[in-house]
């Protein structure tokens, strides 16, 4: 069974559903009003994001099953909307909404047929692709997002296949983003050059989850290393 399979990720995605709820049950309703590390995002704002995801993971696994055209969301404004909407409420609500999100996309993807994985089905802003994805970027949010909650879970906390596999995504982006600037990342755990953009740049190495967590915007780069000595590029802002 592949390392990345939903079936091998699965148990590791419940693992660190119960680390993040943990975290968000003793957050006060003062806490989750305060800033997260995402701008213009409260604590509130990225627990409701979090729970409509699993719900919209939840509806392409529904979509995959039944054979009907229920798309993540009909559209980014029904994304924004929903969090917007949901930011408002208490602590506990939150938190009780996030879990019950989180729980019932667990148990949908405990059920889901085995050969019914690669049914394809419509991701907001990526087309038609497989339901499989629904347990690997359920994973990527939850992790990145418990980030976001300023609590201490940072890069060095994310799991090892979760770091190798978004890096892995997250360089092939910026490969196809003409905004990249110049650059080659270097990963201290293999050593393989992942060169970016055009023309000559900068080598900046360190830890992968260090690398990960600068092009991700979650931490500031300060602990890796740049070649020739110099300021860190600026990578394009990240999207989960």
């Amino acid at each position: 069974m592949p390392a990345d399979s939903p079936a091998s990720l699965l148990p590791l995605l419940r693992t660190r559903v119960d680390r993040l709820l943990a975290t968000a049950a003793v957050l006060s309703d003062e806490e989750v009003r305060a800033p997260s590390l995402l701008p213009g995002w409260t604590n509130a704002h990225v627990l409701t994001h979090l729970a409509r995801s699993a719900d919209s993971r939840h509806r392409l696994l529904a979509a995959a099953r039944s054979g009907l055209d229920l798309p993540q969301y009909a559209d980014e404004a029904q994304r924004a909307r929903e969090i917007e909407e949901g930011a408002g409420r208490p602590a506990a609500v939150l938190v009780d909404d996030m879990e019950t999100a989180l729980r019932g996309f667990l148990a949908a993807a405990g059920d889901h047929p085995a050969d019914a994985w690669e049914v394809p089905v419509r991701w907001l802003g990526g087309g038609l692709r497989p339901v499989r994805g629904a347990v690997g970027s359920m994973l990527r949010e939850v992790e990145v997002h418990h980030t976001d909650l300023a609590t201490g879970h940072g890069p060095d906390r994310w799991p090892a296949l979760l770091v190798a596999r978004e890096l892995r995504t997250t360089v092939q982006r910026l490969r196809d983003d003409p905004a990249a600037p110049p650059m080659t990342l270097v990963a201290v755990e293999d050593r393989v050059p992942r060169v970016v953009g055009a023309g000559a740049g900068p080598r900046v190495t360190g830890p992968a989850a260090e690398l990960l967590g600068w092009l991700t915007g979650r931490t500031d780069g300060g602990s890796l290393a740049v070649e020739p000595p110099g300021p860190l590029p600026t990578p394009p802002v990240w999207r989960s």
